[in-house]
């Protein structure tokens, strides 16, 4: 496995902005996420969390952090309640593997900015009730530094100030536990990579005492970046999509994360693929890293998916092997 101490010395890279290299480079493991329709559904059945060989097979690769996409209301099936033991459970279950392996951990809330359909900052789901969550989590994990907190996927609210306004206590209420863990920060409207500056450009103004916010963004690279279609604009529009958001951190001084990215496995879309990840390389000033979207178990033949199939390795995942450190890994 990946050993700690190069690990440590990812995350000191990251600390610090280093443009030496990338710093984290992964997945999305998703399926703890799955059926967000059916709560609490039932395990096995209406949604998975990934397991160990999976944790495995990317650490192998030299991925080293994973995107685990997890349900509010499953995990905490009350607001203000206590969590359910059993997803609880699997979810540390799932953090201790991926450390086991020498991986970080993102922990991202994949609610579209909501609980029971209801959005945050409206009643009962309230700024107090969001940061209950993440007080809980950080009370949880804030004592390991291979954990990093990302708040909510693609917010979906409809006034843009409520979004800034609820992070902002959330980051009062982790650092009040004593929590130093990275925070990712995502914008609104989808949180794509090529608005984020103009939509959501004003969350520069949060604060943190520990100055450890990164700013999450998505990014797809059909012609409507929806992520839906399997073709590809070309190269240079792709990177154009990434550049102005690129440009906001550096003038901003913040780090930025591509936490979704994917793209089919037609042979023009893997030279996009390609290059996408080469500019977030030569870009790692600004760019703390990546996690591809996506993996995890009940993807079947998702046109995005890098989950291997009867032992072979996906076409993406041998793109993006090309950026990764297999060397670093040991049985």
């Amino acid at each position: 496995m990946i050993g700690r101490s190069l690990l440590a010395a990812a995350l000191l890279f990251a600390a610090g902005g280093s443009s030496i290299a990338q710093s984290l480079q992964g997945v999305n493991l998703a399926g703890a996420g799955f059926a967000p329709d059916k709560i609490p559904g039932v395990y096995g059945y209406d949604f998975e969390f990934p397991n160990r060989s999976e944790v495995e097979y990317f650490s192998r690769k030299g991925m080293n952090v994973f995107r685990v996409s997890i349900q509010w209301e499953r995990l905490q099936p009350a607001l203000y309640g206590p969590f359910d033991p059993d997803e609880l459970a699997r979810l540390q279950k799932l953090v201790a593997e991926i450390h086991q392996n020498g991986g970080s951990v993102i922990i991202d809330v994949h609610n579209y900015g909501a609980y029971r359909g209801v959005e945050i900052g409206q009643n009962p789901v309230t700024f107090s009730a969001f940061v209950d969550l993440w007080s809980k989590l950080a009370t949880l994990f804030g004592h390991d530094d291979y954990v990093l907190f990302g708040l909510m996927n693609e917010p979906q609210l409809e006034v843009r100030n409520i979004w800034k306004r609820a992070v902002q206590h959330v980051i009062v209420g982790i650092r009040a536990t004593g929590a130093t863990n990275r925070i990712l920060v995502s914008g609104t409207e989808w949180d794509s990579a090529q608005h984020f500056a103009k939509i959501s450009g004003s969350l520069s103004d949060l604060e943190d005492p520990q100055q450890r916010l990164v700013f999450e963004v998505h990014e797809y690279f059909d012609d409507n970046a929806s992520g839906s279609d399997d073709t590809c604009v070309d190269p240079d529009e792709a990177i154009a999509r990434l550049a102005p958001f690129t440009d906001w951190l550096r003038a901003q001084n913040r780090l930025g994360f591509l936490g979704e990215f994917g793209v089919s496995r037609r042979p023009e879309c893997l030279a996009v693929l390609d290059r996408v990840v080469s500019y977030l390389k030569a870009n790692s000033d600004v760019w703390l890293g990546w996690t591809y979207w996506a993996a995890g178990p009940r993807w079947g033949e998702y046109m995005f998916t890098i989950e291997p199939v009867a032992g072979q390795d996906r076409p993406q995942m041998v793109v993006l092997e090309k950026y990764l450190h297999p060397a670093a890994v040991s049985k």
